[in-house]
């Protein structure tokens, strides 16, 4: 066994700068694959705001009713709209219905006289049959909110 004291010889050097520039290159080799594993990928898509007039329905005569057995409650209503609906819904309430008032009645005819027939999901007693409420949407469905 000896002991080597003095100057590093220049084949040492080398391999010294060898093997830091092989751990240099080992990292920037994992760092680039981490960063390749680590994105992300979006889908192209398309997103904008545009603006169309929102008109109503006029529900034409005659609303007709129809009454339970005993005449103390109405449980349909069959009536006309001005033009086709793909969904509608109806509340028959004494004031300003709540969220469970409604009842939905599908879609309306899809020739005029644009028929739509509503079975009220619970029957509405007669004193309460005051307010007609209608929603009607040309597309898509009708949600009533909260």
């Amino acid at each position: 066994m000896s002991i080597h004291l003095g100057k590093r010889s220049i084949k040492d050097r080398r391999r010294n700068i060898t093997g830091l520039l092989v751990f240099a290159l080992a990292t920037v080799i994992g760092m680039s694959a981490y960063a390749f594993t680590a994105s992300n990928t979006v889908a192209s898509h398309s997103a904008g705001a545009s603006a169309a007039t929102v008109s109503g329905y006029i529900v034409e005569s005659p609303t007709n009713y129809t009454f339970s057995g005993d005449g103390l409650t109405m449980t349909k209503v069959t009536f006309d709209l001005d033009k086709v609906a793909s969904d509608v819904k109806v509340a028959l309430t004494a004031g300003t219905p709540e969220q469970t008032d409604w009842s939905d009645c599908g879609a309306s005819g899809e020739a005029s006289p644009f028929a739509v027939t509503c079975t009220f999901g619970t029957p509405v007693p007669n004193a309460n049959g005051l307010k007609l409420s209608v929603a009607a949407v040309s597309s898509g469905t009708v949600t009533i909110g909260a």
